[in-house]
């Protein structure tokens, strides 16, 4: 057992907790966790009471987060994610997602799952029942004998695909009395027959086709939840029973012909009533052995209610335009009816304080402190330890790799605090009373029950090579100086003649005096020289876009009537302008939530100091993000003063009220940076970030852009190619801008059309 969960049982109160789950089914209360102690406190009542827990909280990114937690301290434990139920048709879905799905159904129904984490809008998502999903699951052992004929057929009607040879997960193959099935990406199962009788069944590796190990028997389960409870021809007489517009029987034709020709899977949420005569969703697949533990129910409660209303506006929405609402839509259960549905089962309320509903039930407060990160202060960690050492308690130090443990061994010893690490956690013996253990724990606590302190320290290591890195950077950006940094074929603009490329620097003997010129070509190779005097003329081009700018010819009238284009443009840009902000200002944008003990969280783990200044304006941004009205805000700084790290808590903010954030830079090597920043800041939340650039090849590009409209992407960082019309969000709600002044005209358009509702930071 692992020894955090292990410390529980030396509380009275604890074990009193724990003979209230075998003895009664009534309800209880846990309090007092302080955002820190959930994964200890449902760890510690799996392992004691032994019955399998169910966890829901209020979102995906909690549910994502408390699951990896988990799994440090209890096997088997699975997150259940939610599928994103499309109100618009689409080719391309999520690969993964279905694969994950079964792949915790088929555990569940197994008997498998010790804790299942599901956020509250994936339970009220309809589902295939667990009856016609699991009604063909096939059992195969050496020396049974089976029809193979009508062993393929069911193998088929699991969802795997047939082909020759198999070369990715979710396929199979025959030749002869030879049968082979793909369960994952490397690996699949070879069953071979002498007549009906299967004489053995071997694992082999996809890519070499070679056997890796003998087995006796292979249960041979669904690859997805969307099998046929019907065949097709019965799905499609039910679609066309149903009354339909004149504009919606065209759209129902299309879907008709592609249900035939077998692309069914992305119409069932569309008429998810006549592909299944039954609708279900996770609670049917669990037993009333599962115990319920609810995270924070006002704020369950509150999704909820929002998802309810989401799904209204877009059935609205939806019929206002004539298209068709999909069943699965429809179908989203409410909170009374889950209510209803957890009638018979144990229910554990988890909640950080008390809480104002009426609930009558049996409260136990367990008090939790939360162990917030060092940064560089290393001093403060030895402070902690001794102070913790001389009370008594027992110290458990995480670290997410060998070689940091070993690391934070020898500065111990250094101090000369003894303590023990142990690659084999099985090994650890219980005299020591500093225990340095492996695992991606992301928060540290205090347990005042248990009395064990938890430490994660894995921002105390390569914490001066990271401020070095930063401490060169400011420097070089503040010995920057303009024309020291051109090269020969840079674009520069000059004041009365235009856009033109930079040669060199010249020095020209006139009249007896020496002066030096800078040297700019222009169209047919016309060349202009700037006395370095009159320097203010000439600019370093910074245009929008990343295609070439056009060189402009000496003597012409083109700059001239390029500026005069640019004035006009102006005013109608200006005219524009005034509407959208009159649009702002009467709009009613999203509230974000207040922050949540992950912001306090992610923004202790800044490996610096922040500035007074750049206080002030992390709050000032999150304070407009949690007002009704659009935020519009700009954030002014140079280089190296930190408005990046403004940006990446804004954005942080956003992602955890489940909203997208898009970031819009205007060079390709910008994004890229931004994108490192932003990947680095995050690497330790369940968080997606993607670039989107021309560096991207064709196929990744088009990857990105299907997954943010599915929503699987948190954060994108991207050049023009944000703006393209191609590119779709599922639900945006911030849009942060970099160098706004860069970006032309056309894409200032563009950036308007997002700028209407959704919260914008322009640096």
């Amino acid at each position: 057992m692992n020894l955090i969960i292990a410390e529980m049982q030396n509380s009275n109160k604890f074990n009193d907790y724990i003979k209230n789950i075998k003895e009664t089914n009534a309800p209880i209360s846990i309090l007092g966790l302080a955002g820190v102690g959930l994964e200890q406190i449902v760890g510690s009542t799996n392992a004691f009471a032994q019955r399998p827990v169910c966890l829901i909280t209020y979102n995906e990114l909690q549910a994502k987060r408390i699951s990896e937690n988990l799994k440090n301290y209890i096997d088997n434990v699975y997150f259940f994610p939610k599928r994103e139920i499309l109100s618009y048709d689409y080719i391309a879905e999520s690969k993964e997602l279905p694969y994950e799905r079964i792949e915790v159904l088929k555990n569940i129904v197994n008997k498998k799952v010790n804790i299942l984490v599901v956020s509250i809008e994936a339970l009220m998502q309809p589902m295939i029942s667990k009856e016609v999903l699991f009604k063909n699951k096939i059992k195969l052992e050496v020396g049974k004998s089976y029809d193979l004929e009508k062993l393929k057929a069911t193998i088929s009607s699991l969802g795997y695909n047939r082909n020759d040879l198999i070369e990715a997960k979710g396929e199979f193959s025959s030749r002869g009395g030879i049968l082979d099935i793909s369960f994952d990406e490397k690996y699949g199962v070879r069953i071979e027959f002498w007549g009906d009788e299967i004489d053995s069944i071997r694992k082999f590796n996809i890519e070499t086709q070679r056997s890796t190990e003998m087995i006796n028997k292979v249960e041979i389960n669904p690859i997805h939840e969307f099998l046929l409870e019907t065949n097709i021809e019965d799905v499609c007489n039910k679609i066309l029973n149903n009354d339909y517009t004149k504009k919606q029987e065209e759209n129902v034709k299309e879907d008709i012909e592609l249900i035939k020709s077998g692309e069914y899977i992305s119409k069932i949420d569309k008429y998810f009533e006549c592909f299944y005569s039954n609708y279900s969703n996770i609670l049917d697949y669990i037993d009333t052995k599962y115990l319920i533990c609810l995270d924070e129910i006002k704020k369950i409660n509150a999704r909820a209610k929002n998802v309810l209303e989401d799904v209204s506006a877009t059935e609205k929405a939806l019929i206002e335009k004539e298209r068709i609402v999909p069943n699965a839509l429809v179908h989203y259960i409410t909170a009374n009816e889950i209510e209803d549905k957890l009638i018979n089962y144990k229910k554990i309320y988890l909640t950080s304080n008390d809480f104002e509903e009426e609930i009558n039930t049996e409260k136990y407060y367990f008090k939790y402190r939360m162990v917030n990160y060092y940064k560089s202060n290393i001093e403060k960690f030895f402070l902690d330890i001794k102070e913790a050492k001389q009370a008594k308690k027992r110290i458990y130090i995480y670290l997410n790799s060998k070689e940091k443990a070993k690391r934070i061994k020898e500065l111990l010893d250094e101090k000369e605090i003894i303590s023990e690490y142990n690659e084999k956690y099985s090994e650890i013996s219980n005299g020591v009373q500093v225990k340095i253990l492996l695992g991606n724990v992301t928060q540290g606590f205090e347990s005042y029950d248990s009395n064990i302190l938890v430490i994660v320290a894995n921002d105390l290591i390569n914490i001066e090579k990271r401020k070095k890195k930063r401490s060169n950077k400011i420097f070089n950006e503040a010995e920057k100086i303009i024309f020291s940094e051109l090269k020969p074929g840079d674009y520069v603009v000059h004041r009365v003649h235009g856009i033109g490329q930079f040669v060199g620097v010249n020095t020209i003997v006139t009249d007896k005096v020496t002066k030096d010129y800078i040297k700019i070509k222009y169209k047919n190779d016309d060349i202009l020289y700037v006395p370095t005097d009159q320097l203010d003329n000439v600019k370093k081009y910074i245009g929008g876009g990343e295609s070439l700018p056009k060189i402009n010819r000496l003597g012409s009238k083109e700059w001239a009537n390029t500026k005069e284009r640019v004035k006009k443009n102006l005013r109608e840009v200006a005219k524009e302008l005034i509407e959208l902000y009159a649009k702002r200002q009467k709009s009613k944008g999203y509230a974000f939530s207040k922050d949540t003990p992950w912001q306090q969280e992610f923004e202790g783990s800044f490996p610096y100091q922040e500035t007074d200044d750049q206080l002030r304006c992390i709050e000032e941004v999150k304070k407009d993000m949690e007002l009704q009205k659009p935020m519009d805000r700009l954030l002014c700084g140079d280089v190296g003063y930190g408005k990046t790290e403004v940006a990446i808590r804004a954005a942080f903010k956003a992602v955890m009220d489940q909203k997208q954030v898009a970031y819009l830079v205007p060079t390709t090597v910008l994004a890229d940076q931004q994108y490192k920043s932003f990947k680095e800041r995050m690497e330790e939340f369940p968080i997606r970030v993607e670039v989107l650039n021309r560096f991207r090849t064709k196929k990744e590009q088009e990857e990105i852009i299907r997954k943010l409209k599915l929503g699987e992407i948190d954060v994108v960082i991207g050049t023009h190619r944000l703006l393209s019309k191609d590119v779709e969000f599922k639900d945006l709600g911030l849009l942060i801008i970099d160098e706004e002044h860069r970006f032309g005209v056309k894409d200032k358009e563009k950036i308007k059309e997002y700028k209407t509702n959704i919260d914008v930071l322009t640096m």
